[in-house]
């Protein structure tokens, strides 16, 4: 179908003759235009779920303006701007999916900078070196169709060099015949506005296939690198439970010393009554601290609870709609909860064992002073009662674990069937959106076998507890920074956004009003709201409305024009709950251009209101 579009739209701006079509084949040719607008739509769409706005800022605008400007002119009376409006939807369709292979490559390339800034905290090498290239790359094609093509002949190139022949062989066969074609058209002539068109859908074409190799290499380099982070975590979790039963031991030890201590002053009772009455304070003390040792791991052991049922929420909204950066970051928080959890658990155990063997060598102590009558009858009595209240503790405290035990595994069980059904869902979505379908199954399968074998070798440790404090920080400083970003990836689903040092600029289309006019539109008001929906609860956001105009009519008309629609933007974002403190608006006229005026396409970019917040 690319080929027929192409055929068709590039026959129309070379002015070549016209062949009669029946009915039918307009019909079908306007059909597979309207496909191309759907599925540009659709690519961006995927792009931007999947961080091009972060990832891939400049494919991402570009793609967006193209978009926009086939949107608006799909239906209108000039023949030629309906031919351009077509070839914007290709080029559009085409800039999406580079954009997504560059925001998939650049998303792995984070997770693996963070996963090597985890190994080198715990103590480990990683020295992983990757391709990389800034989100906001400047894109300098040249002045002419000549140099344009060159250009994307040199993407090409580059995504052969890169292995792109591997993961997309058509793609680049066709921007290498697409290319020689423009060489063709070229011929004789320093410009031609097919010529330009050919050569941007190639280089997006070798874009996408250099983007998709590069991320294939870098996903190669994950599993490693997450079984030697869990290998580390391990390894600290062991010390620290080697420390732990070292301290238990020598706790025990005292406890059997003291317990001796006291069979042996009880056999000469009246002589050193006051050394036994000394033992059996002690004796007190301990049991004392031993209950309240239960009831610091039983609340430590309800807080650890509670930090992973939050660990499993964020996991479960990460991978409803987060990126893959965000999946990794809320699967390793979720990862280091569980091994705290199990570290608090591992200790409430080692109580039960530990008061076991007390009460079994209190039980014989007694049997031995009651064989040799060493005891009176009311030192015996009190012994005995207190046998008898030290078993009624422990039986309860096994009971309450084995059903506290019980309660989790059912809710794991369950949450882990919610989770594999929300990875099943993201990833048939993500299978529809992809042309590389058997290589991406093949990727979340292993990277789904390097799970397991992660969660069955953190199931074997426990957390240090020194390390659980330093998590708890770290989570609450990612829950403010994924806050931020959240709020940040909501506005660009919204509206075109774009980080600058004046803050984060949120660009509002010059359709939001009729020309001439400053009135809003329904529509306009409808995403409004949706903008407005994410900011009034921010407190710390400052928002200034700033309206910009293309050249057309007067310097002061447009200034004019440009100040009431910042302040219409600026009354609604106010009715609409922001508070008006917080907001400030401006016209700036035509002094501000983003494009040039010399086109349709330029003035419609330029004439537009930007929403600057700040913090």
């Amino acid at each position: 179908m690319h080929r027929i579009v192409v055929a068709m739209l590039l026959s129309g701006i070379l002015a070549m003759p016209a062949v009669a079509q029946t009915v039918a084949q307009k019909d079908r040719i306007a059909k597979e235009e309207l496909t191309t607008l759907n599925d540009a739509q659709a690519a961006l769409k995927v792009a931007e779920q999947n961080g091009a706005p972060q990832f891939a800022t400049s494919l991402y605008n570009e793609a967006l303006a193209r978009l926009q400007f086939a949107q608006q002119n799909w239906s209108a009376a000039k023949s030629s701007t309906r031919d351009q409006s077509r070839l914007w939807a290709l080029e559009a369709l085409w800039a999406s999916r580079a954009a997504l292979a560059k925001a998939r490559w650049i998303g792995t390339n984070s997770a693996i900078a963070s996963l090597q800034a985890d190994i080198r905290r715990r103590g480990g090498t990683a020295n992983v070196n990757l391709a990389d290239e800034p989100a906001d790359l400047a894109l300098n094609r040249g002045g002419t169709s000549k140099e344009r093509v060159d250009f994307a002949q040199s993407v090409v190139d580059a995504a052969k060099a890169a292995g792109g022949d591997q993961v997309a062989a058509d793609d680049l066969k066709t921007a290498q015949q697409d290319l020689g074609t423009a060489r063709k058209i070229l011929t004789g002539n320093r410009n031609s506005e097919s010529a330009d068109y050919l050569a941007y859908i190639s280089e997006m074409m070798g874009r996408r296939a250099l983007y998709t190799a590069r991320g294939n290499s870098a996903t190669t380099q994950l599993p490693s690198l997450q079984l030697q982070r869990t290998q580390l975590a391990q390894a600290d979790s062991e010390r620290q439970a080697a420390s732990e039963r070292a301290q238990r031991a020598q706790a025990e030890a005292q406890a059997a010393a003291l317990q001796q201590q006291l069979a042996q002053e009880q056999a000469n009772r009246k002589a050193q009554q006051a050394q036994i009455d000394q033992l059996r304070g002690q004796v007190e003390a301990n049991r004392l601290a031993i209950q309240q040792r239960v009831e610091q791991d039983r609340a430590a052991r309800t807080q650890e609870e509670q930090a992973v049922d939050q660990a499993y929420t964020r996991y479960q909204a990460a991978l409803a709609t987060g990126s893959a950066t965000d999946i990794e970051n809320a699967r390793r928080q979720l990862e280091d909860a569980q091994i705290a959890l199990r570290a608090v658990q591992s200790r409430e155990q080692a109580n039960v064992s530990s008061m076991a063997a007390e009460i079994d060598a209190l039980r014989t102590q007694l049997q031995a002073a009651q064989d040799q009558k060493s005891m009176t009858t009311d030192l015996l009595a009190q012994r005995q009662a207190e046998l008898i209240q030290r078993q009624q503790l422990l039986d309860a405290l096994r009971q309450e674990r084995e059903a506290n035990l019980a309660a989790r595994t059912q809710l794991e069980q369950q949450r882990n069937a919610s989770i594999t059904e929300a990875q099943h869902r993201r990833a048939e979505t993500e299978a529809q959106a992809q042309a590389m379908q058997q290589q991406v199954q093949q990727a979340q399968a292993a990277a789904q076998k390097a799970s397991d074998a992660a969660k069955a070798a953190q199931q074997q440790t426990a957390q240090a507890q020194a390390e659980l404090e330093k998590t708890r920080q770290q989570l609450a400083q990612r829950d403010a920074e994924a806050h931020q970003l959240q709020v940040q990836q909501e506005l660009a689903r919204i509206a075109a956004t774009r980080k600058s040092d004046r803050g984060l600029i949120v660009t509002l289309p010059g359709i939001f009003f009729d020309t001439g006019k400053s009135a809003l539109k329904a529509g306009a008001k409808s995403t409004l709201d949706r903008i407005a929906k994410q900011l009034k609860d921010e407190s710390a956001a400052r928002i200034a409305v700033e309206g910009h105009t293309d050249n057309t009519g007067g310097t002061e008309k447009n200034l004019a024009l440009s100040d009431k629609r910042a302040q219409a933007v600026r009354d609604y974002l106010v009715s609409a709950g922001i508070p008006a403190d917080r907001i400030t608006a401006t016209g700036k006229g035509e002094g501000e251009p983003v494009a040039t005026n010399k086109t349709v396409a330029g003035r419609q970019q330029n004439r537009r209101v930007e929403l600057i917040i700040t913090q």
